[in-house]
């Protein structure tokens, strides 16, 4: 694949659009779903951050930290809370809410091991080109491939069991394209897999559209069947 500040702006905004109408869609549909409709929009803002990464490398001051941190903020602590979270909200199952608010919980936990060793220690972190891809690099956090590959399969598992667990189909059909980008990421771009597989996640979140119609279309219908019951 072939990545670049062009493809990361022209992605970010698309995406920011998207994002201000399926907002707009979750307003209608109730506030419990804004954080899901959120996906979109923040998915663009991180591509923007990248996307000026993307350039500061042909600067002399070389590859901008403050556009890493931000991008990794998202990539490291922000998706693994607000994913759960988001689905945990929307969902109508008391016991499946519960499990999805404790994997919530997991990854805030999960996020602060991830970040918090960047944010306070930046000069660990290596980001250079490798295959038209960025990589973001940390020996000292992730001594071997192993351990990274762990770390990244757990990481996997917090965003997308609540999404394939979830009680609404459309939200499960979105779980799997997920899962099939990270599965897509491991396997043909794990030298690059933060910076991949969150292009490819920022993709795919353009699917919320889908998901906030359904529930749109279907409020209606119950509402109309709550009053028949009566």
């Amino acid at each position: 694949m072939c990545f670049s500040a062009q493809a990361s702006f022209i992605a970010g905004a698309a995406l920011v659009t998207c994002g201000g109408v399926t907002l707009h869609m979750a307003r209608q549909a109730g506030a419990r779903y804004l954080p899901l409709a959120s996906l979109p929009l923040v998915f663009g803002l991180q591509q923007v951050s990248e996307g000026v990464l993307w350039l500061s490398f042909d600067t002399a001051a070389g590859p901008s930290l403050a556009a890493a941190l931000v991008f990794l903020f998202f990539a490291y602590w922000f998706w693994p809370f607000w994913v759960p979270m988001s689905s945990a909200m929307i969902e109508t199952d008391p016991r499946r809410r519960r499990v999805f608010s404790g994997i919530a919980v997991l990854g805030f936990c999960l996020g602060a091991l991830l970040f918090l060793p960047v944010l306070l220690g930046p000069d660990k972190l290596d980001i250079y080109l490798m295959k038209h891809s960025i990589r973001y690099e940390n020996a000292q956090m992730f001594p071997n491939e192993g351990a990274k590959l762990a770390a990244r399969l757990v990481y996997a598992a917090v965003i997308c069991a609540p999404l394939i667990g979830s009680s609404l189909p459309q939200l499960r059909g979105f779980g799997y394209l997920i899962l099939a980008s990270v599965a897509a990421g491991l396997l043909f771009a794990s030298y690059a897999f933060t910076s991949i597989w969150c292009f490819l996640a920022a993709v795919i979140s353009a699917y919320i559209y889908v998901v906030l119609r359904a529930v749109r279309s279907a409020r209606p219908l119950a509402l109309g069947a709550s009053h028949a019951k009566r």
